[in-house]
C-alpha cells in the first residue's frame, strides 16, 4: 500500500502554499486547497493529514456536513471547522450566483479538473436541473491506480434525492490516457439504459487525464453511433 504523504515529506518549493504561489491554484488537487484553508495541523497530525479526512468526509454529503461533524476529527476544532464550511458556503453561492449551465464536454472538463492530480480513478456525478443548471457533484466512488467501479443504484439514488433531470459522469484516467476501456464503455452504457428507464438521462460522461479529455456524447457513444473509433 501505498504511504500517504506527509507535509514533511514535501520538498519546501512543493508544499501547497509554495506551489500556490508558484504554479496557482489549478496545479493543486483538492486535498492540498483544503490544506491551504486549514492552514495549520495539530499536534498528532499535519495539515494534509487532515486535509485528507476532511475531504473524505466532506466528498460523501457535499452540502450536509456540519461543524459538529467536522468536529468529529481529531485535530478540527470549532475554529477550524467554521473556516471549512464558510469556504464552502462561499464557493457554492458563488456558482449559484453565475447560474453554472453545463452545456458542453469542456465545461465538465474545467469544472472537475481536480481530479485530473488525483493518483486513484475516481468517479465524480454532477446532477443538473431542467435548464442544465449545476446542483451537486458527489465523488462516488475512489478505486485502484487504473481502476473504480459504479452500479447505477449508486448514481440514480443521488439523482432522485437531489430532483435531477439529467446526470453527468466524470473519472479520471491517472496514466493520462483518456481513452475508454471496454469496462468504461460497458459502466456506461449500463447507467444510460437505467437512466432511459428512470427518465432521467445519462448526458455525458467523460474521461479526463493531463492530456485532455474525451467524451461519449461527443464521439457518439451515448447514442450507439459513434464517430470513430476507440481503443
Amino acid at each position: 500500500m501505498r504511504r500517504k504523504k506527509r507535509l514533511r515529506d514535501i520538498p519546501p518549493e512543493d508544499r501547497p502554499r509554495e506551489k500556490f504561489l508558484r504554479l496557482g491554484p489549478s496545479a493543486l488537487n483538492n486535498e492540498e486547497l483544503l490544506a491551504l484553508v486549514i492552514n495549520k495541523g495539530s499536534k498528532k497530525k499535519d495539515v494534509l493529514s487532515l486535509a485528507r479526512e476532511v475531504l473524505k468526509l466532506i466528498e460523501k454529503d457535499p452540502e450536509g456536513v456540519s461543524v459538529k461533524d467536522l468536529k468529529g476529527i481529531e485535530g478540527i476544532g470549532t475554529v477550524k471547522a467554521v473556516q471549512i464550511l464558510a469556504a464552502l458556503s462561499l464557493a457554492r453561492r458563488l456558482m449559484i450566483k453565475d447560474g453554472i449551465k453545463i452545456l458542453k464536454a469542456s465545461q465538465l472538463y474545467h469544472l472537475n479538473a481536480d481530479l485530473i492530480h488525483e493518483r486513484q480513478e475516481c468517479l465524480a456525478l454532477i446532477t443538473v436541473d431542467g435548464s442544465g443548471r449545476y446542483i451537486k457533484r458527489r465523488i462516488l466512488t475512489r478505486g485502484t491506480a487504473n481502476r473504480t467501479l459504479i452500479h447505477p443504484r449508486e448514481v440514480f439514488y443521488h439523482a432522485i434525492k437531489d430532483g435531477a433531470y439529467g446526470v453527468f459522469l466524470v473519472h479520471n484516467h491517472p496514466s493520462g490516457d483518456t481513452t475508454p476501456s471496454q469496462e468504461d464503455i460497458a459502466i456506461t452504457d449500463a447507467i444510460k439504459r437505467a437512466g432511459q428507464v428512470l427518465g432521467i438521462p445519462l448526458l455525458d460522461h467523460i474521461i479526463i487525464g493531463k492530456r485532455g479529455f474525451f467524451s461519449f456524447k461527443e464521439q457518439g457513444l451515448l447514442d450507439g453511433n459513434p464517430d470513430s473509433k476507440t481503443g
